[in-house]
Parts: C-alpha cells; sequence; structure tokens
C-alpha cells in the first residue's frame, strides 16, 4: 500500500506503527519530511579539463546535454540521488555521486566522474602530442616549459620584427663572458681593464617578393584565363591562390620560389652582414653604405 500511495502521488510514504515508535523511527519520518523540502542550489562538480575545453567540443556538448536532461523536473531534495544516476546516460561520464546535502538551507553537492582514459585521449586530439599517462605528461610538460623559457628570450624581438621590422634579443647575465682583468696604461697612469661580451640575437624583417607568370598563349587567352579564375572563385583571391595550373597550385608554385629566394644569399655574405652588424654595435657609426654586387 506504501508503494502504491508513494507512486500515486508521487511522493514519499513510510509505513510505521505509531505504537512502537522509537527514535530510528522518528528520524526516518523527519528525514522523509526534509527531503520534501524544495531544492534551492544543486552545485555539480565536473573536471576542470572539460571547462577548458572549447564550447564545441563533442565531450563538452555532450556532457552538459546529459546534466540538463538529468536536471529536468529536478524540484525536491529527494529527487537529487535519481537526477545525478541519470546524468550518466552519457558515455563519457565514469561515476556520479552526491557529496553533501544541506537540509537546512535545501543546497545539494554533486560530482560527475570521467575516465583518465579520456582525459589522455583529449588532450592527445587537442595538443597533437602523443599522451598516454602520467608519465608522457611529465616528460611532455618538462619539454614545453624549456621551449616556452627559450621563446620568452626571444618574443619581445619577434613581436618588434613584425612590427618595425627590427627586433633585438637582449643577452642574459647568464650568457655574458667575462675575461681575465688585464693592467693597462695609459700616459703615465695605470689602471685595470675588464672586458665583457655577451650573444644578440638581431631580427631583421625582410619582405621577399615573386611573381607567377604562366605562358598561357596570346593576349586574348591570358584575358581569357584571369576572367575565368575570377568568376569561377567569386574575386576569392585565397581560393584563386589553391587553383591548379599545370598540374600544381598557384600556392605550391610560389612557396618554392620564396624558398628559393631564402637559401640564394650566400654564406659569405651572411658572415659580412653579421660582422658588419658587430661593427656598428661596437664602434658605433653615423650611417651605413651598401654596395650589392
Amino acid at each position: 500500500m506504501a508503494s502504491d500511495i508513494a507512486s500515486h502521488y508521487g511522493v514519499c510514504c513510510l509505513p510505521v506503527n505509531c505504537l512502537e515508535l522509537d527514535d530510528a523511527a522518528v528520524g526516518d519520518i523527519l528525514k522523509a519530511i526534509l527531503y520534501e523540502f524544495p531544492l534551492t542550489e544543486l552545485e555539480l562538480h565536473i573536471p576542470a579539463w572539460v571547462l577548458a575545453l572549447p564550447a564545441d567540443h563533442a565531450i563538452k556538448l555532450g556532457l552538459y546535454r546529459s546534466i540538463r536532461e538529468g536536471a529536468k523536473g529536478l524540484h525536491r531534495i529527494r529527487e537529487v540521488a535519481p537526477a545525478v544516476d541519470a546524468m550518466c546516460a552519457y558515455e563519457g561520464i565514469s561515476g556520479a555521486k552526491v557529496n553533501a546535502i544541506s537540509l537546512g538551507s535545501g543546497t545539494a553537492s554533486a560530482e560527475l566522474q570521467l575516465p583518465r582514459a579520456l582525459f589522455y585521449q583529449t588532450l592527445s586530439e587537442q595538443s597533437g602530442f602523443d599522451v598516454a599517462d602520467d608519465g608522457d605528461l611529465m616528460r611532455l610538460l618538462t619539454e614545453l616549459s624549456a621551449v616556452k623559457a627559450d621563446y620568452d628570450k626571444v618574443s619581445s624581438a619577434i613581436r618588434d620584427a613584425r612590427e618595425t621590422g627590427y627586433g633585438v634579443v637582449v643577452p642574459t647575465v647568464d650568457e655574458l663572458i667575462l675575461e681575465e682583468p688585464e693592467i693597462m696604461k695609459q700616459g703615465g697612469r695605470y689602471g685595470v681593464r675588464l672586458k665583457a661580451s655577451a650573444p644578440s640575437i638581431h631580427m631583421i624583417r625582410a619582405n621577399i617578393e615573386t611573381t607567377v607568370s604562366p605562358i598561357v598563349g596570346n593576349e586574348k587567352q591570358s584575358e581569357d584565363m584571369v576572367n575565368y579564375l575570377l568568376q569561377e572563385f567569386e574575386g576569392d583571391t585565397a581560393k584563386i591562390w589553391q587553383s591548379n595550373i599545370f598540374g600544381r597550385s598557384f600556392h605550391e608554385i610560389v612557396s618554392e620560389d620564396l624558398q628559393a629566394k631564402l637559401k640564394r644569399m650566400p654564406d659569405d655574405a651572411r658572415a659580412k652582414l653579421r660582422q658588419t652588424l658587430e661593427r656598428i654595435i661596437n664602434e658605433g657609426s653615423g650611417g651605413l653604405i651598401c654596395i650589392i654586387l
């Protein structure tokens, strides 16, 4: 009868013998009454790495959808546990539990657990690195921290080179090379010469130009080809560069030509350019004349 009443009216029904009530039975009755009170707040904890995923990621969307479905019709405190269990319908959730319920304030706290293997799989997909366990993660973070330390030294110079065309990586104290002190004589006086040197990296932005000029025939045929390209790709120059000519895309042809020009500068010219820069920095210069042979 008690179960029929509970299912028919949607409430908790406890059959008790009032003549034999004890403290435990009274406690159960009070607990059942309190569990019928409205739920004011459900604090749901999910792994932090899920929150860091993009908003349109499949795992995040599926988890949030499962939470919304499980929380439908959640109004009373006694409905918290069934609702949390219903959220496990999402295949990515490995477990769920209710951590705490405050009957005085009508709040509850629950936790959704996802498999650790899913974390490694998602991390590998998002980062492009193969991470299978904590060992791989530790090695990856150690390597990336070293790379970041190196990049932090040159990041400002790269930014300056992109914005102004010239950037300088200032040497650190650890890179200073100190030579032994020397006694020097100047006139009738003596002194001590302390000399130090350090490598500095200079970044120069140089625009490289190239032109693709396929020979397709006479002037009329060239005009037809230009009109075809503009009409075919509706003026989208990015798509035009992906179009093929003679079995290769314009983008491939231009990239190869740019690479060839970058490698065209001979080693001795690079060395002379570096030596010239060193003289300008160390000796000073009011101007610079370059003769290209």
